[in-house]
Order: C-alpha cells, then structure tokens, then sequence
C-alpha cells in the first residue's frame, strides 16, 4: 500500500504515502508509522518535523524494536499545519509514541 489515509479527531482525513528511511526528504513534514493489517492496524509513531531527513535517527531510535513498522510521510512546509495536523492526528489514532518537534 502505497498511500495510507489517517483520520484526525476534527473529522479530517489526511493522505500519507510510504516512503524507506533512505527515502525521507529534507522538507518538512508529518510522519507516522504502523503495523498490522487494515481492520488491526497499530499507530506506533506519529512525528512532526522540520526536515524529515533529519529527524531520520528519531524516527530510527523509536522504532528500534518495530521491525515490521511502515513509515508514511505528509509533506507540510508551513509550521502551523505541521502542528495542527500532528495535534488532530494524535487526539484520533493514540499513537504508542508521539514525537511533536523533530529536526
């Protein structure tokens, strides 16, 4: 699956596509991670960054023990979206690991 759509607590829903580690940019952005199947998907990590490359050994450092996590990214270069999406997003999903500011 290539594109995951989250639902935030507001009712919105917002798009995320895959990406490796390897892949993440240095834009700014939202990051989830998550494992399961659809019907019992677990949100593991839900990050908001200043440059997603970056942030790229948080991200590692948090899913250490999570060999079968899939990270999406959102891509959101202005700061306040960046807030409000990861705030609307962590009221809904209760992530196992919530990581506000990264790099």
């Amino acid at each position: 699956m290539d594109f995951l759509d989250v639902p935030g607590a507001s009712g919105a829903q917002y798009r995320f596509r895959r990406a490796t580690m390897a892949e993440l940019p240095m834009t700014a952005g939202n990051v989830i991670a998550v494992v399961g199947v659809p019907a019992k998907r677990r949100f593991l990590l839900c990050g908001a960054a200043r440059s997603l490359n970056r942030a790229a050994p948080q991200i590692e450092a948090a899913l250490r023990e999570a060999r079968k996590a899939q990270v999406y990214i959102r891509l959101n270069i202005a700061r306040a979206v960046r807030e409000a999406e990861h705030a609307d997003i962590v009221a809904a999903v209760c992530p196992e690991a919530e990581l506000p500011d990264l790099g």
